[in-house]
């Protein structure tokens, strides 16, 4: 055979096919070796409310109800696993709409000679109508079950002498009596109570004169054997032989309360309704007021009900702009805020449907609230929403060129940036993330958003996440209960409840370990949290301001940081430059320090050569090494800078920390023994080091070659701080 007839037969069957299958009543699909359509006929578009080619590469499991994906998710392992080949069930669907579609489904495993996968064949039968009839013959069946279990049948045959033939099981569970007892034995007036008992005998006798007029129906009383007396209604008829009568009762007694209950309850609501500081009525299909409330009737000075809502109401030739009785008559809801021409006041009006016993919208009730208050405070807030923009634009524009911002000293183009970012951020109450290497000032960052913003009023919380022990993380942000360990001997508030209402600066970030990034999460997700040997939950609102020289990106590739904590607090990013690249803000932070020291004229001066050693200068620790410098000038009346670049030996790279510092040759007061040497000694060397690494304690123990921990012990033995020699306006 040619190979072009074969392609056209090819394609002669592959149409039949596809005819086939969109002609085929039922819902046919294909799906692939990860439960994805392949292929899907008219049909099950159709009934799936989909146009064709819509579920194409779809995952099937993604249309199934949760409960009956995770059921077929089983399944279709199995079939693409080989281990089934063939499965049937009836199944519920989500349409495109959300409505629920029921279908039989069948699948069908389709495997090569070679036993390998090729293609699932689902097949899905329409009964969707058949499971609404069901649904609908189950609901009936219940109703009328529950109709029946309550409807009472306690039957009994009284004789002529009221002596009760026989009685059913209802009857006994009525009287509590057997039916051995009642049978033959006893008479249907004892049952009867004392103030019923005339009545009662007297329609029992006249019922057996011919041409007597007695009622089939009345209530009566009885008391069963507890003594309990109970209400009941009592359906008599004559049995065919004329002497014997059939009585049916049913106990009423609940029935009796529950009216009682409701009357009380209809003068309750009636008490609120009337009570109620809006305007409420109910009106028919043709206009016309049924009820009005008190205030309603006082608003308007008189009773209204029986004439025209639109007439009497708000003096109207015809139906009110803004009413919704087309929508509540087709059996919806409707809500409009309009302004009465009555008298120019705001009114909030919903209008609801009235349902009768047929399902049809008998009629509409209105509620209409005054919200001329809220109007007026909407109208001011708007006002005063176009007066900040103004203002907004106005400070943004004032901001240009100038050469501080708060406590914030630069002119450069990259600080006017970074200017900009504060406002935008301050603006808003998003979580901001701010970038930039040690002493570039993102402290003061951190505290201008907070200034600037709506927070300003309450706390500012500083947090250093790199110095809070792994073990304490928990304590410190969440606090605890007196007792909640040991040595907890008072409650104590954490971070988080520190800055409720306020702004917590989160320094350092990246140092927090994946499993507080877990529970932070949750607070910054609205989840709150509870303190240590706590019950109560506590749902604090804060805005938190985080700041790190790492990159919280490159932590979350290397799994150091989780993806869904990075992205809730990078929202508004602020990258800080290093000092090296605006370089022309140096004079500006040079003269600001020089000013916080003191006296200008009694300071010593910086030269022209010194500036231009500051110029050049790269300066690794920023505006803090800066600051250093000139605190160290002005101290010791030495500007130097080359020993404040430590550089690395090329042949062996040795790392110790006294290759690098330069120590001072008077380690302790003369006479000083031996240990307070060495404590002397120890005490500058860790200084050194920690000012080498601009502060940061993990590399600082990393070059001393000792824990983190046995770090922060030594420095509060010795008191080590970084304030003590240097005043910090950059961090």
């Amino acid at each position: 055979m040619p190979e072009n007839f074969k392609n056209d037969d090819w394609r002669v069957n592959e149409q039949r096919l596809s005819r086939i299958l969109d002609d085929a009543g039922a819902g046919i699909f294909f799906l692939d070796q990860t439960g994805r359509f392949i292929r899907t006929n008219a049909a099950m578009c159709h009934r799936l409310l989909y146009a064709p080619g819509d579920l194409e590469a779809r995952v099937a499991l993604d249309l199934l109800y949760e409960k009956d994906a995770d059921e077929i998710k089983d399944i279709l392992r199995e079939m693409a696993a080989g281990e089934r080949n063939a499965y049937r069930r009836q199944i519920r669907y989500r349409r495109r709409d959300g409505s629920v579609f029921w279908g039989d489904m069948s699948l069908t495993l389709i495997q090569s000679k070679e036993k390998k996968f090729e293609t699932i064949i689902g097949v899905v039968i329409d009964i969707n109508e058949q499971k609404q009839a069901e649904e609908k013959l189950r609901t009936s069946e219940e109703k009328y079950r529950r109709v029946f279990d309550k409807s009472g049948v306690a039957s009994i045959i009284i004789e002529t002498d009221m002596t009760i033939a026989m009685a059913n099981e209802e009857f006994e569970k009525l009287t509590g009596y057997a039916k051995n007892e009642i049978e033959h034995q006893m008479k249907w007036s004892a049952f009867v109570v004392p103030q019923d008992l005339e009545k009662m005998s007297y329609y029992h006798h006249q019922r057996r004169i011919q041409g007597a007029q007695v009622p089939d129906e009345y209530e009566c009383g009885i008391v069963n054997r507890s003594g309990e007396a109970r209400d009941i209604f009592i359906k008599v008829g004559m049995l065919p032989d004329g002497i014997q009568s059939i009585a049916s009762f049913m106990d009423i007694t609940t029935l009796k309360k529950t009216a009682i209950a409701l009357k009380d309850s209809e003068a309750k609501l009636l008490a609120i309704i009337e009570a109620a500081e809006g305007f409420i009525y109910t009106c028919g299909p043709d206009y016309i007021l049924e009820f009005m409330n008190k205030g309603l009737i006082d608003k308007i000075g008189e009773d209204a009900t029986g004439s025209l809502c639109y007439q009497s109401l708000y003096q109207r030739d015809s139906q009110c702009p803004w009413c919704a009785w087309q929508d509540v008559f087709q059996g919806n809801a409707g809500r409009k805020e309009f302004e009465s021409s009555v008298d120019h006041r705001w009114y909030d009006a919903m209008m609801s449907p009235i349902f009768d016993h047929t399902g049809s919208v008998a009629r509409f009730e209105a509620f209409v609230f005054d919200i001329t208050e809220r109007k007026q405070a909407e109208k001011a807030l708007r006002e005063r929403e176009v007066y900040l923009s103004r203002e907004n634009v106005r400070l943004k524009s004032s901001i240009r060129d100038r050469f501080r911002f708060g406590d914030i000293i630069g002119k450069s183009p990259a600080m006017q940036q970074v200017y900009e970012l504060i406002l935008n951020a301050a603006g808003t109450d998003a979580n901001v993330i701010i970038y930039g290497e040690s002493g570039t000032g993102k402290e003061l960052v951190a505290q201008a958003v907070h200034n600037m913003s709506e927070r300003r009023n309450s706390a500012f919380v500083v947090v250093n996440c790199g110095a809070i022990p792994e073990n304490l993380l928990e304590s410190e942000f969440f606090g605890y209960k007196k007792g909640a360990f040991t040595g907890a001997e008072q409650n104590k508030h954490g971070y988080l409840d520190l800055a409720d209402g306020g702004t917590l600066f989160l320094d350092e970030l990246g140092e927090i370990s994946l499993n507080m990034q877990v529970k932070l999460l949750r607070v910054i997700e609205g989840m709150g949290y509870r303190p240590l040997g706590s019950d109560r939950m506590h749902h604090p609102d804060i805005r938190i301001v985080a700041a790190t020289n790492r990159d919280l990106a490159d932590r979350v590739r290397n799994g150091k940081m989780r993806e869904d904590f990075f992205y809730r607090i990078h929202v508004i990013p602020i990258h800080l430059p290093p000092l090296r690249d605006r370089k022309e803000d140096i004079p500006l932070l040079i003269d600001h320090f020089m000013q916080q020291y003191g006296d200008r004229d009694r300071l010593p001066p910086i030269t022209g050569k010194m500036m231009d050693a500051a110029q050049s200068y790269d300066w690794p620790g920023n505006i803090r090494e800066l600051q250093n410098v000139l605190h160290r000038y002005l101290t010791l009346n030495r500007f130097e800078l080359s020993e404040l670049s430590v550089k690395k030996e090329t042949a062996g790279k040795q790392k110790s920390a006294d290759a690098a510092i330069d120590f001072d040759t008077k380690l302790a007061s003369p006479g000083a023994n031996l240990p307070e040497s060495v404590e002397a000694y120890e005490k500058q060397l860790i200084r050194k080091v920690l000012e080498k690494n601009q502060w940061q304690r993990g590399k600082a123990a990393a070059d001393l070659g000792i824990h983190r921990r046995t770090l922060f012990k030594k420095i509060k033995k010795y008191r080590i701080d970084r304030s003590q020699n240097v005043i910090d306006h950059s961090q």
